[in-house]
């Protein structure tokens, strides 16, 4: 008996013990930073979106820790680079998820990456910030689409605001040239969908090249035999998307070329040269005008200023995860929770951010306007 009350009162006192030793380790934790993943493509074909999009992210974050973190938190990023390839970003996801034990992911860059660890991040209960258009991202279809919040205009309001314009300027025969991924793939089927619906336009040719491409000959001699009054590019590569503008100029087309939000970066002045003032596309970013986005242009000046699309994305991703992080959730699960309730997310676009538990596309048509292209600098319309 004695014997037994020794037993039971060394049990009491090591978990005595353990509880005390406990606390300093959960204070600790509790004064520990907010580690946040940043898998976006630093290298590849979307590079030129990446860099800047870590230039956003990384000036928000410097913003909240200057000003004494959150709750007294800092944020930590662990910044990793996708590489343009999907395989590369899975490895890196399942790298930062149990080697660092993020809380969330701000990324891809693409698509294409993002559905790559889309299953891992939600099995592992880590909201996902890509910053893309692909439509299958957020297709409640996919179980994974529950942790998905994306921090790009959709794809479908980038190509009906492109489509409106088309028809708008009183054109009837469509080109359609899209880059070969999801992102393409599905952009091109939605335009030949919004041309049969209205019926008053007749795609006259529907071609796609792979992202990498840089001889796009054939391409535009198929676009020009065509004869279209207009061409929708569906890309969100520069490279690609300048070498077309040129391409589709020294075969001799002469008509407008309706982009997309993501080709409006300073690089498409470069890549597409002269032929680059064939460009109307909607824009989430001036980069040549602040306009409403003047808290943007502020934040991104001691970083080497906007260049384009990328800031916006990156910004607001970062943004979006701070929104979370100050309703006080402190877990993967309280932050995807988080953003569904915490209403319009102050952040710097041109129109309103907003979740919702059946709505992770966000940003309506009111954040897009258009642009064009005179003498080597983007002008609104």
């Amino acid at each position: 008996m004695i014997r037994s009350r020794r037993k039971m009162l060394a049990v009491t006192a090591a978990t005595i013990l353990a509880a005390a030793t406990a606390t300093p380790s959960l204070a600790q934790n509790a004064n520990a930073p907010f580690k946040i993943g940043v898998l976006i493509a630093l290298s590849g074909p979307a590079a030129a979106y990446g860099a800047e999009e870590r230039r956003a992210v990384e000036a928000v974050a410097k913003k909240v820790n200057d000003q004494g973190g959150i709750n007294g938190r800092k944020i930590e990023l662990i910044v990793r680079d996708t590489k343009t390839n999907p395989t590369e970003a899975a490895r890196l996801a399942n790298q930062v998820i149990s080697d660092d034990k993020v809380i969330a992911i701000i990324g891809g860059t693409t698509g294409s990456e993002t559905m790559a660890f889309a299953d891992a991040a939600m099995r592992a209960e880590v909201p996902m910030f890509p910053m893309v258009g692909t439509p299958s991202v957020t297709d409640p279809a996919h179980a994974y689409s529950k942790w998905v919040f994306r921090m790009s205009v959709p794809l479908n309001t980038d190509l009906t605001a492109a489509f409106g314009r088309f028809v708008k300027d009183g054109k009837k025969r469509m080109a359609i040239f899209s880059e070969e991924d999801a992102y393409g793939q599905q952009g091109a089927a939605m335009a030949v969908a919004m041309a049969k619906k209205h019926g008053g336009v007749e795609v006259v040719e529907n071609i796609s090249a792979p992202k990498t491409a840089t001889d796009l000959t054939t391409q535009a001699t198929k676009i020009r035999n065509a004869k279209p009054d207009g061409v929708i590019m569906i890309t969100a590569s520069t490279g690609s998307g300048g070498a077309f503008l040129r391409k589709l100029q020294q075969v001799g087309v002469d008509v407008p070329v309706y982009g997309m939000a993501g080709i409006v970066q300073k690089q498409i002045l470069t890549s597409g040269g002269k032929a680059a003032e064939m460009l109307i596309a909607p824009a989430l970013v001036n980069p040549h005008e602040a306009g409403p986005l003047t808290e943007l242009f502020a934040l991104m000046k001691d970083s080497g200023g906007v260049d384009g699309f990328g800031a916006v994305l990156g910004a607001n991703a970062a943004a979006a995860v701070v929104e979370a992080l100050r309703s006080g959730a402190t877990t993967g699960a309280q932050l995807r929770d988080a953003m569904e309730k915490i209403g319009p997310i102050k952040g710097y676009a041109a129109g309103p951010i907003r979740f919702t538990p059946t709505d992770h596309d966000s940003w309506g048509p009111e954040t897009v306007f258009f642009v064009t292209v005179r003498d080597g600098k983007f002008k609104n319309l």
